[in-house]
Order: C-alpha cells, then sequence, then structure tokens
C-alpha cells in the first residue's frame, strides 16, 4: 500500500501543470522596468513595454516603469541625473528583479544600482554595446541584446533594386549610433558602404544629403532622434521631417534598421522587434522569479525580424514592388 501510495503521489506531481506551481510564488513579488527613454516613444519604448507586461500575463506580480528620458534629453548632466533619480526609485520600491532597457539604463542607472546594499537581480533588453563594456554577464545579470539586422535589411533592399552597389550610412549623433556603426563595420555586406555620416543639426543633415545624392545609389538610415534644429538648442527635428528631406532632395532608395522605419518614410528595413526584446527580458526575469538561476540564462540576441515596407515612398520614387515582397512583410504603410 506504501508503494502504491507513492507512486500516485508521484503521478499527481508530474502531471501539475508548471504554471500552477509559480502562481502563487509571484504573487508579492516585485519587478522594477527601467526604460532608458520616455514612455511617449511609440515604436520602440511602447512596444518594449507590451512585451514585458505579455511575459508576466497570469501573475499577480507589482511591477512598475520608470522611464529615464535620455532620448528627448541627451545631454550628460540630464542622463547623470536621470540615472541617481532611477536608483532612489528603485530603493523605494523594492524590487526582487529590475529590468533594464537599452544602453543608457546600463551606464547610467544598473552600474550605481549594483553598488547598492541587497540589490535586486538585473535582467536588461535593448542592449547595443558588447555586453562586457558593462560588465556583464555577473551572478545577478544576464539579458538580451539588441542587434540592427543591416545585412537582412540591405539583402531586401537588392530583392527590389538589384542593381544598388554604393550606399551612405545616416545616422544621428548619439551613442546609440554609434555602437551601431562599430558594429556595422564588423559585417561583411552586400554593399559598398562608402561612409558613415552622423550629422548632429539640420544644417550638417541638409549637408550631407547634398554631399553624397550623386555619390550613392542608396541611403542606409538609422536612428535620427537627436539631430537638432538649431545648434546648442533641445529642439530636436522630428526622423519624419528628415526623411521627408531625404527622399524629396535625392530621390534615392532607402533601408532602415531602427523600429519606426515605414512609418518614418523610409523605403524599405528589416527592424528588430522591440515587443521581441521586452519580452525576452521579461521571460527571463519571471523564470528567475520562480526560482531559475540566472546562469541558466546565457546572454542572447533576438530571433525575429519585422519586414517594414512603405509604399508610398516606393510609389513617390518609382520603385515597383511585387506582391511576393509585400505579402510578407509584417508592417505595411500604404
Amino acid at each position: 500500500m506504501k508503494k502504491i501510495f507513492c507512486l500516485l503521489v508521484l503521478i499527481l506531481w508530474t502531471a501539475v501543470p508548471c504554471r500552477i506551481v509559480f502562481a502563487g510564488d509571484l504573487s508579492q513579488k516585485r519587478v522594477m522596468v527601467v526604460h532608458s527613454y520616455h514612455k511617449t516613444q511609440k515604436g520602440h519604448v511602447v512596444e518594449m513595454a507590451r512585451g514585458v507586461e505579455q511575459a508576466f500575463a497570469g501573475t499577480k506580480i507589482v511591477l512598475r516603469h520608470e522611464y529615464m528620458d535620455t532620448k528627448r534629453h541627451p545631454d550628460l548632466d540630464f542622463k547623470i541625473k536621470a540615472g541617481l533619480r532611477a536608483v532612489e526609485a528603485m530603493k523605494g520600491f523594492g524590487p526582487d528583479v529590475v529590468i533594464a532597457l537599452d544602453d543608457n539604463a546600463q551606464s547610467f542607472f544598473v552600474k550605481k544600482a549594483m553598488a547598492v546594499e541587497n540589490a535586486p537581480i538585473f535582467i536588461f533588453g535593448g542592449v547595443n554595446a558588447k555586453p562586457s563594456l558593462y560588465g556583464y554577464p555577473r551572478d545577478n545579470v544576464t539579458g538580451v541584446v539588441e542587434r540592427p539586422n543591416i545585412r537582412e535589411s540591405f539583402e531586401l533592399l537588392l530583392k527590389i533594386r538589384p542593381e544598388i552597389k554604393r550606399v551612405a550610412m545616416l545616422s544621428d549623433n548619439s551613442r546609440t549610433s554609434d555602437l551601431f556603426v562599430a558594429y556595422s563595420k564588423t559585417l561583411d555586406l552586400p554593399v559598398d558602404v562608402v561612409a558613415y555620416v552622423q550629422p548632429a543639426t539640420l544644417g550638417q543633415w541638409q549637408a550631407v544629403i547634398n554631399t553624397y545624392k550623386d555619390k550613392v545609389d542608396a541611403f542606409g538610415v538609422y536612428l535620427l532622434r537627436t539631430v537638432r534644429r538649431t545648434p546648442g538648442k533641445a529642439d530636436m527635428v522630428p526622423e519624419e521631417e528628415l526623411i521627408e528631406m531625404l527622399n524629396e532632395t535625392c530621390g534615392l532608395p532607402t533601408a532602415g534598421f531602427f523600429d519606426t522605419v515605414a512609418q518614418s518614410g523610409v523605403l524599405c528595413g528589416i527592424s528588430v522587434s522591440m515587443e521581441e526584446q521586452g519580452y525576452e527580458a521579461g521571460r527571463i526575469a519571471r523564470a528567475v522569479l520562480e526560482g531559475q538561476s540566472v546562469a541558466a540564462f546565457p546572454i542572447q540576441s533576438t530571433l525575429r525580424g519585422r519586414i517594414q515596407l512603405n509604399l508610398k515612398t516606393a510609389e513617390r520614387l518609382g520603385v515597383d514592388l511585387s506582391w511576393k515582397i509585400i505579402s510578407k512583410a509584417d508592417v505595411v504603410i500604404r
């Protein structure tokens, strides 16, 4: 009888779904999400936050979002203060796990937060730099790196315009763009990159366009969110305005590698799914709260990109997009 009883207990134990086991365990857990940027950044922060929240669906954790807002305020002094504010918010909230998203959160928040007594576990996402730059991995830190789909985006552009050979790469003068340029230079691309240019002002942007419009067959475009309208002023030019100027002045095809490629007016691109970045960071955080070790989750990149097309730009440039290409796109601006 004793053997039969033990066998029944074993059968019942193995039959219980894992979700039932951890649901109660997470009811009192606290997770803090520290975003490098502001919550109004729709194509990036909003999607990452949505991904994190999806990872915790069905639990009763206490989830708090903190926004450093360093994209709209790129000055070093602001970033330092934003990081310190986030550290103080963490101390007051007392999270079991902190999810830190994008590079500025690592540089200006996590580095200081790890020194706090009884510091929590940190899971990062959306990191463009080499994790070793921030001292990762550590016993209490792991996460997800973001690697722009540069090669894949140019391969998509070449399916649309096979004759393209020479391109200029344009991006803003930010830390994130610096990391993009460094990473891009390590790749064997199917086009010849004649220059990487990072204008800081609207005047510089216009000068770059005029310089390269007759020297290249297309442009590659990365982030354009810190281009100032006037030197020394805080007013940033919307990326849509910059792309409109590029399209109007040059009339050349464009490939983009950021989250709002199609919405901004770029012809095509394959962007990293920021929702997937947030979800994967949240998934790891949830597993750690359930009792798995940080070491069980080596640093990795997300796998799936989002194909984006702008049919209005295609028509304007006289580009004929086949239905085969359109049908595979995740985002289509008509």
